[in-house]
């Protein structure tokens, strides 16, 4: 077989029937999946009660203090910017519609868990704004046409099922979303 590299030869060396694993072959895949959700819903628990203590004192400094959790504060970051420790902003795009001195809810950030306090809010130059117009009307263009195209989609199906040209066969249908399901695990 080729690949990116060059050639693969394989040798079939043998053949295990499918058969579901003892406990002593996925205990540590077990445990790992289970501390892993664990601590997603503590880091998330944890998150949540920062958020509430900090907008019943109003205070997220103090908030943190108290529960021993790391005040950071980052430059001016745009929409689409990036915050060190934290990444895309993309994620929390309600903090753009807070203001200044609203303190956020719990914000999921990867492996980290985040409570934000909009400290600033600028506006955009005329210059930055004219700079940007263009971009921002192509990307909502770009949106509406595929939000239209995924209903014209959806009623063109509609429309062909229920006039009898497109015909689905249903257990097929089946077979091939339990394989994909299958498939995913």
């Amino acid at each position: 077989m080729q690949v990116p590299q060059g050639y693969v030869v394989f040798q079939l060396l043998a053949i295990r029937p499918p058969a579901t694993p003892t406990f002593e072959e996925i205990r540590s895949k077990v445990e790992g999946q289970f501390k892993n959700e664990r601590a997603s819903f503590l880091l998330q628990q944890k998150t949540q009660e920062l958020s509430d203590r900090a907008k019943a004192e109003h205070d997220l400094k103090k908030a943190a203090k108290d529960l021993g959790a790391t005040m950071k504060t980052s430059d001016l970051v745009a929409p689409d910017g990036q915050v060190p420790d934290i990444g895309s902003m993309a994620n929390a795009g309600a903090i753009f519609s807070m203001k200044p001195g609203d303190i956020s809810g719990p914000i999921s950030a990867g492996g980290n868990g985040v409570v934000a306090q909009l400290l600033e809010k600028q506006a955009p130059t005329d210059e930055e704004f004219a700079a940007k117009k263009d971009e921002i009307r192509q990307s909502l263009l770009e949106a509406k046409q595929g939000d239209l195209f995924g209903l014209f989609v959806t009623n063109l199906r509609q429309n062909m099922e229920k006039s009898n040209t497109l015909k689905v066969n249903q257990e097929e249908m089946k077979n091939l979303t339990r394989q994909g399901a299958q498939e995913g695990e």
